[in-house]
This record gives structure tokens, sequence and C-alpha cells, in this order.
């Protein structure tokens, strides 16, 4: 699926993760070496050799500034959430404490935005601190819609745009720009990586409710555990009876949810049909992403990046 040179990315990610602090490298490496599909990177490569023809040193190093984005993101994340699990492991805050976790994110994030001002240009450097500033916008806005069984469907949204979607967008942005000056097919990139990133995350919030632990590597349920109210949900809440809502209000209102109460709200949703409501929502965002495409022709790349869009919808990790 990711055909890209990731053995050499691998090899560019740790090289630029330099710092005279061992502790850094150590708290970095071990999330990095945590694995992932490397979606950001590839996403940066792929535009980048659309538009060139290949790829070159430089490509790997912003694909690797990305990735640290999206590192400094999990290791803010995961402190903020105060989860145990990312990728099947002990997540870092859990092993190195909170403190060295969030000062390690922020290194991420300096070493990223220095990696931009060498090696990108100021149009780069615009776009990606833009999508920084949503990823805490969008972190900030999910701590306060907490247990809000309210939620608008657009604040939901905005959620999803600073959690996955704009970064995606940013990495699809600065791989065309790495090959071209034109402002339609650089928009026309980040649209379809915010649409990839919008169904991805829509998916992510899906496997909550019908994912499996040994497959997804996280806590199964673990949204509404921490009352966070997400697409399923908010599909079927006007279906509710009175007596539902209330039932799903106290749930997510609990510090400490019994595990049987969540299985009663995740068959609630189920027999409304917000699972089957979820997986149109996040087919459409692909569908657009597709659509994004058209501007950038027929090749074997493009093709790659279509079928990329269609695994998001069909994937169970």
């Amino acid at each position: 699926m990711f055909n890209f040179d990731k053995a050499y990315f691998e090899k560019v990610m740790y090289q630029h993760l330099d710092s005279n602090v061992n502790f850094i490298l150590q708290v970095g490496k071990y999330i990095i070496d945590s694995g992932g599909k490397r979606v950001r990177p590839y996403l940066v490569l792929k535009f980048s050799k659309i538009m060139k023809n290949k790829n070159e040193e430089k490509d790997y190093i912003l694909a690797a500034a990305l990735e640290y984005l999206h590192t400094a993101s999990l290791l803010h994340d995961d402190v903020v959430d105060g989860s145990q699990l990312r990728r099947g492991k002990p997540t870092a805050n859990r092993i190195f404490g909170n403190d060295t976790t969030v000062l390690t994110g922020d290194y991420m994030y300096a070493n990223a935005l220095y990696l931009f001002s060498t090696h990108g240009d100021i149009d780069m450097i615009k776009n990606v601190s833009q999508t920084v500033k949503k990823m805490a916008e969008g972190q900030l806005l999910e701590l306060k819609k907490i247990a809000d069984f309210d939620i608008t469907l657009q604040e939901y949204y905005s959620i999803l745009e600073g959690k996955t979607a704009a970064l995606f967008g940013s990495c699809c942005y600065v791989g065309t720009a790495l090959g071209t000056d034109n402002e339609t097919l650089k928009q026309k990139a980040f649209e379809y990586g915010l649409n990839i990133g919008m169904a991805f995350q829509i998916v992510d919030d899906l496997l909550d409710y019908t994912g499996k632990e040994e497959k997804t590597g996280k806590s199964i349920m673990n949204d509404l555990r921490e009352g966070k109210i997400t697409y399923p949900l908010i599909a079927v809440r006007e279906k509710l009876s009175a007596k539902e809502k209330e039932f799903i209000k106290s749930v997510l209102l609990n510090k400490n949810p019994d595990t049987e109460d969540l299985i009663k709200v995740k068959n609630i949703v189920e027999s409304y049909g917000g699972i089957e409501e979820t997986k149109q929502k996040a087919k459409d965002f692909v569908d657009k992403a597709i659509e994004n495409l058209r501007v950038f022709g027929n090749s074997e790349d493009v093709e790659e990046l279509e079928s990329l869009a269609k695994f998001i919808i069909e994937r169970e990790v």
C-alpha cells in the first residue's frame, strides 16, 4: 500500500532527531520505534514524486519533520487523555512520566519547525504553522466538549480537523509545493489530505465501537469511557428516547463507567443504525478526496492515492 523507501525515511528521521539531551532521544525513539504506517511521510513523498517524478533528500527531511509533528501530538494527547496503550505498547507517559513526555513533545514541535526553516520555504512554513494552531485548537475543543451530549456536528468536525485532517492536508500541500508553485494544485492536494484525514478519524472513532483491541492496539470503548461523543452517537442522537438520552448522559458523566453500561450504549447506537451511518459518512469524505485528485491527471502514483483513500474505509486497524 505505502510504496516508498521506508528504510531510507527511517534513517533520515533518526538522523535529524538530534539533541544534546539524551533523555529526549530516548523518549523520541521509544515512540518512533513503536511503529505506525507512516501515512503522513508517504503523502509528502508521493505528491512530491507526482510533481517531480522523483524524490530528493529534502523531501525526506520535510517528511520526517511532519512525522515529528505527528509524534509530538501523540505524546501530548496521551498525557492529556491519560492513555495507557499506544500501538499495543505502554504509552510514553506511562514509562517516562508526564513531565518528560510533554517536554519531549515540545522539542519535537520545535525541531520540526526548525527543519522547515532550513529546508522549506515561507509558503510551507505558513501552511504548517496554521496546521499546528489547528492541532492545538482541536485538542482544546475536545477537552472542552468532554461529556457534552449536545456537541454540534460542526464542533465535532473541528475536533477531527485538528486531531488528524489538518496535518494530512499539510503533508499533501508540502509534497506538492516541493515540486510546483501552482496554487490550484497545492490547494487540491491540501483538500485531498483534509478529506482523507476526516475519513480516517471518523473510521478511527467507529473502531472504538467495533474494533478488537488486539488489532487496533488501543483500548476499545475508550472514547465513551473518557466522555467523548463521536460520530456513531451523534448520527443517532435525535432518534433516541428521552430515557435512552438520560442513560447515555449518565454514562458520559461517570468518571469510571461500568463495562456493562458501555456495552449497553454501544448496543443502543448499533440498534439505531449508527455504525452504518458512520461508514457512509466516512465514504462521503473519501469520495470528495478522490474527486480532488482529478486535477493531477492519470498515473500510477495518483492511482495509489485513490487506493489509499478507499483503503481508509475498509481498514480494521
